[in-house]
């Protein structure tokens, strides 16, 4: 009883003190989601009614990694739809040597975007697709994440198919250089992108970088890629915005 009555008083004395403040206010603050204003309500359609949604809104049994920064829902043609737009932010990572034995670790991060759907048919949702992308970087300013106020739902060819446009940005430098910018486009499984820089300098006279490519799909869509350009247009400039 004695031996059993010390060993408590010492996991009580380690317990207490090897857990300082700063760890318990760590812990206590971990959140699920992030809410970072990603979707741009003006430019995306206003009769699909679309709704934000609150972490304990998103079905339990959905499986995505990383932390929430966006959840939205809709209903089109389709049938009942959830986005979700997660980071994962900063974390190191092993990157092998040619011998696959020695490694140095690497800083990381990675984004995602899930689309789940449910039918007039179906009880649950399901995935529909996944789209990953992800920032290796040792650089003195880097970013990995989705453009504010930039995640558009749209109808453009009134088909009652939504089309879902999802600006971002991986940057990593130690200079001056642009960082990399995509917006990929989905309407249902079929991808459209454009891909290319950031613009730095943006209201001088020689402004760097901002330039894209267009996938080849999206030359036979002519109201996509017109939709894409102007997007592109609004969000390419950097100004300090993402970090």
């Amino acid at each position: 009883m004695k031996k059993t009555f010390i060993l408590f008083l010492l996991f009580v004395f380690t317990f207490s003190n090897g857990q300082t403040k700063n760890h318990i206010e760590k812990f206590k603050n971990l959140e699920p989601d992030v809410w970072l204003s990603i979707w741009d309500k003006t430019n995306s359609e206003k009769s699909l009614k679309i709704d934000s949604l609150y972490y304990d809104d998103i079905p339990k049994y959905l499986e995505f990694k990383g932390t929430v920064v966006e959840a939205l829902k809709w209903t089109d043609a389709l049938g009942e739809n959830i986005l979700i737009q997660t980071v994962t932010g900063e974390f190191k990572w092993k990157e092998y040597e040619t011998n696959q034995s020695d490694f140095t670790l690497q800083d990381k991060s990675e984004l995602y975007t899930y689309l789940f759907r449910k039918s007039n048919s179906e009880s649950e949702f399901n995935r529909v697709w996944r789209m990953y992308d992800f920032n290796k970087c040792y650089g003195v300013d880097w970013f990995t994440g989705f453009i504010p106020k930039a995640t558009t739902i749209t109808d453009l060819d009134k088909d009652g198919i939504a089309e879902i446009a999802i600006p971002y940005v991986l940057i990593c430098r130690g200079g001056m250089d642009p960082g990399e910018m995509k917006i990929i486009l989905y309407e249902d499984n079929t991808k459209y992108a454009l891909r290319g820089s950031t613009m730095l300098f943006c209201e001088t006279k020689t402004p760097s970088g901002g330039k894209f490519e267009a996938s080849e799909n999206l030359k036979t869509m002519p109201l996509f890629l017109d939709f894409l350009q102007k997007r592109w247009n609004t969000h390419k400039c950097e100004n300090e915005r993402f970090y």
